[in-house]
């Protein structure tokens, strides 16, 4: 299957979302450590996943280069809001160093061909290794004087947390 490919380095590239990635997509979505770094229960059926719209003003698939699959996606938040990035790798990847590689490509793709400027990325504080990976590429925890951090009821427990606000170094 030929994808367009949006940017890429000698591990992962960013490639087109394409209906057949439903399905990945939809189970990553399951995934109690998924719904743990979004704060949110998914139950929709895979039919109901599949006819939201994808709302993202950009929005790509990782593909692992040695291996051509699909690993993870990534995303900007809507327009309407501020660039907010997001990453989700699938449960056999994490934790070998691709979604770093995927957050920075996404990262350049944004400021160099998108031409963002004011780049986010939200992380919550007991989530070590994504907030490793943002530091690793550029991010660094918004100033307390602007950050966007709202408190948000945790979707199980109720708790009160917070979602920590990076923002990208770059110029």
């Amino acid at each position: 299957m030929t994808r367009c490919v949006y940017i890429a380095n000698e591990t992962v590239s960013l490639v087109d979302y394409q209906e057949c990635d439903n399905r990945a997509l939809y189970e990553n979505e399951l995934d109690p450590d998924t719904q743990k770094g979004y704060n949110n229960g998914y139950v929709s059926t895979f039919e109901e996943f599949v006819k939201e719209e994808i709302t993202q003003r950009f929005f790509a698939m990782i593909l692992l280069n040695a291996t051509q699959e699909i690993i993870g996606a990534v995303g900007i938040s809507p327009l309407d809001m501020i660039a907010d990035l997001a990453i989700w790798m699938f449960k056999p990847y994490r934790r070998h160093g691709y979604g770093t590689s995927a957050f920075a490509l996404l990262t350049k793709y944004a400021t160099d061909t998108l031409h963002i400027t004011d780049l986010h990325a939200g992380v919550y504080p007991d989530n070590i290794g994504s907030w490793k990976m943002l530091e690793k590429c550029g991010y660094v925890p918004c100033p307390a004087s602007t950050a966007k951090n709202e408190p948000e009821k945790h979707f199980l427990t109720d708790e009160e947390l917070y979602q920590l606000d990076y923002v990208s170094a770059h110029d």
